[in-house]
């Protein structure tokens, strides 16, 4: 088996990660009559820093290969980091943006973020995430010390 390919496809699937909420499948465009942004922008904003936080691990993690605790720590703060990226939006976490108001999306069907189902796709992206990374931390505890 190739060397570090768990890493490699954390990186290309924090790289789709990173370009959801923006290009793929757009979250709301728009400011609110008060010029304030809505929910689902800050929200999409903070998926969009989980995904470059991931990117960075998986590097490190490519870079400092030898070093099999570091791995296994890198890959549960990446799981982490995905089950945070699924939640934001949800609203589980009870976090509040800049302004003082909870993560989220928007309640209307109509409203783009919706529309695009942008945060189904973050929540299976974000799973496919954990779940290489589940994968990743099996193979290095069976992998034989040299």
């Amino acid at each position: 088996m190739k060397k570090n390919i768990f890493e490699k496809l954390g990186i290309l699937l924090s790289i789709l990660l990173l370009l959801i909420p923006k290009w793929i499948a757009p979250i709301c465009p728009g400011m609110k009559e008060d010029g304030t942004h809505m929910g689902c922008f800050y929200s999409g904003n903070l998926v969009m820093k989980i995904a470059v936080m991931i990117m960075i691990l998986c590097i490190l993690m490519i870079v400092l290969s030898k070093y099999k605790y570091l791995r296994l720590l890198g890959s549960a703060l990446v799981i982490v980091l995905s089950a945070f990226s699924y939640l934001i939006p949800h609203g589980m976490t009870h976090m509040h943006n800049e302004m003082g108001k909870p993560y989220g999306f928007c309640k209307m069907e109509s409203m783009a973020c919706r529309a695009n189902h942008t945060f189904e796709i973050v929540g299976i992206v974000a799973g496919l995430i954990a779940l290489v990374m589940i994968i990743n931390i099996i193979t290095i505890l069976l992998k034989k010390e040299k």
